[in-house]
């Protein structure tokens, strides 16, 4: 159909053409989602879980690997650095309350 060959298994198991960044995805996911757990020892679940690092991630990804921000103001870039680092700073500010948290 459409002159594209007849695909098969083999086929699929050959070709890594960009699989190696899905891998690597991959592995960011699962060491991420180590470190939350890790963190709800810490933090308390619902806290690690309110601090997922997505908004994070997303937003570098947009600026630095789609350019989605390349052509905005000064204003913009502003604000972009003032969210992230809000975020950061909430995110410390969790962290270092884990070790004032009650065990009983």
């Amino acid at each position: 159909m459409a002159g594209v060959p007849k695909s098969s298994f083999k086929a699929y198991l050959n070709d890594w053409e960009g699989r190696q960044w899905a891998l690597l995805a991959g592995f960011l996911c699962g060491f991420g989602n180590g470190f939350q757990f890790m963190g709800g020892q810490a933090a308390g679940y619902a806290a690690a879980d309110a601090v997922q690092a997505l908004p994070l991630v997303s937003t570098f990804w947009g600026i630095l690997l789609f350019g989605e921000y390349r052509k905005s103001s000064k204003k913009t870039y502003t604000l972009l650095v003032f969210m992230l680092l809000m975020f950061i700073a909430a995110v410390a500010t969790l962290m270092a309350s884990a070790g004032h948290r009650s065990t009983k």
